[in-house]
């Protein structure tokens, strides 16, 4: 009878809690209904995706209007500028790469040709005669046990625990910094992934460019640095084993165009004394493509890429976002965060991670918001959900507004990492995406995503603003959350975040 009495007391006091909980959860989604508007989503995606903004490319003015009016919002609404900081931009230096008029290259008698064999990725000009090394990565292990004072190496690209492309982009910087600490004059790097062939590298890489660019750039901050396509067979068995014989470059061409775009960045302190140095980092890009190069479209006649899709949608989520918060304040701080230079290979993001204005220890949690589109308005669709322990939150935040939280349904687009997200997951920080509702990329997303068709009239909002208000109620409930959530065990990232977090 004793045992029976305290299974009944044990059942109440967690039905009470489980109830607690429900009501709580209900009534904030309640408030979130009543306050996160749709009027205020409709405003600022006609306004961001307006034809008069041109498609917010990174480096036009027509993005620093975008900017400015997401400054403004946080402004208005009471969002702080980041502690030490006296506005809400952080300018981010970039340079515009002019594609080589001509690049000569050779290894031993063996000659190579610019893109179809080859693509810079920095902005080297001149020449360069040295003898090279093969090395298998290139890491810092590698390089301590070799001598590569004055040489050139060559190496595949990446490290060896990479599985896509995007990982091999992440580590150019840093492999380029380990071979010139090493004392090694140039970078050559076998490119081998099928995953994003050959060809579609060279079309992302091969012409004029835009990439980040050191503040205090000068000659010797870079060695030459190259991928060469390692695709073919033979060419990694010649390269691997004629380690030793001597490599002439020449690169002829305009030097790089320096420039600055803004990442756009606020605060609202925590409520809870013990909890308030946690920072959730809500963040989403504000940037797209521009307008067409060449010929309008064949169909609709625009020439403009809108991005009201991507990310207009994302931008204006945050902004509402800002304005809930400000007024409603939930116990961990939050960072709101607008990036620039998302298209063009995660830039802004990756500078902010570099350079953060709050440091990345305190950043306990980052959701992004991003995607290329909709095909089921029944859904909301995390980039991640299954890999960190806020599963739970989102699911029931989605679930309060009538929509069904789902996973990645196309795991072999890789999407996790080809996001800003990635970016903090790489340093610790669990960072999933929060999309809108994707199934699959069929027709219907194609016909939208990255193409002059994305306009503002042609959203759902109705939709649109019951996913932002599951978004703003993700937040709040992760926030509030008694401990930051953290990866679940054997993510790809659990390390990085053990390290950063410092924890056993």
């Amino acid at each position: 009878m004793a045992r029976f009495t305290l299974f009944i007391s044990a059942f109440i006091i967690l039905f009470q809690v489980h109830t607690s909980t429900l009501f709580a959860q209900s009534a904030e989604a309640e408030k979130i209904e009543h306050e996160v508007l749709r009027s205020d989503i409709e405003k600022n995606i006609y306004f961001l995706a307006a034809d008069e903004l041109l498609g917010r490319d990174t480096g036009t003015q027509e993005i620093d209007i975008a900017a400015r009016y997401i400054a403004t919002w946080f402004q208005v609404y009471g969002v702080e500028p980041a502690d030490g900081y006296d506005s809400y931009f952080q300018n981010v230096p970039f340079e515009r790469l002019k594609a080589p008029d001509e690049i000569a290259f050779a290894i031993g008698d063996s000659t190579y040709q610019q893109n179809r064999d080859l693509v810079l990725m920095n902005s080297f000009r001149g020449d360069l005669d040295a003898d090279y090394i093969f090395l298998e990565y290139a890491s810092l292990e590698e390089l301590s046990e070799h001598d590569v004072e004055g040489k050139i190496v060559i190496s595949r690209a990446g490290l060896a625990d990479h599985t896509s492309p995007q990982q091999n982009f992440m580590t150019i910087g840093q492999k380029n910094e380990w071979v010139k600490e090493a004392g090694g004059k140039a970078l050559i790097e076998l490119y081998t992934s099928q995953q994003f062939p050959w060809q579609i590298l060279v079309n992302f890489l091969g012409g004029d460019r835009v990439d980040l660019r050191s503040s205090d750039m000068d000659e010797d901050d870079t060695i030459p640095h190259f991928w060469m396509n390692g695709t073919i067979a033979e060419r990694m068995e010649y390269v691997s084993e004629s380690t030793g014989s001597a490599v002439e470059i020449s690169v002829d061409g305009e030097e790089p165009e320096s420039f600055y775009s803004r990442n756009v960045v606020g605060v609202i302190r925590g409520t809870d004394e013990s909890l308030r140095d946690e920072y959730i980092l809500l963040g989403a890009h504000y940037d797209h493509v521009g307008v067409v190069d060449g010929h309008p479209d064949p169909i609709t006649s625009e020439y403009i890429y809108n991005g009201a899709r991507d990310n207009a949608v994302g931008t204006a989520g945050i902004m509402a976002a800002a304005k809930y918060f400000a007024a409603n304040p939930p116990e961990r701080s939050l960072i709101f965060a607008a990036w620039t230079a998302e298209e063009i290979g995660l830039l802004g993001s990756r500078y902010y991670a570099e350079n953060p204005m709050i440091p990345l220890v305190q950043t306990v949690y980052n959701l992004n918001i991003d995607g290329a589109g909709y095909n089921d308005t029944s859904k909301v669709t995390v980039i991640g959900l299954g890999r960190t322990e806020a599963d739970d939150e989102m699911i029931a935040a989605a679930e309060a507004f009538g929509l069904e939280a789902i996973p990645d349904p196309v795991p072999e687009q890789n999407l996790f990492d080809r996001s800003d997200n990635v970016n903090f997951a790489q340093r610790g920080i669990p960072a999933p995406t929060y999309s809108m509702g994707l199934t699959d990329f069929d027709d219907e997303i194609n016909y939208y995503y990255h193409q002059p068709t994305d306009e503002p009239h042609t959203l759902d909002y109705d939709y649109i603003t019951r996913y932002i208000r599951s978004f703003v109620l993700a937040a709040q409930s992760i926030a509030n959350r008694a401990t930051a959530p953290f990866w679940l065990p054997g993510d790809v990232y659990e390390e990085a975040g053990i390290e950063l977090f410092g924890r056993e």
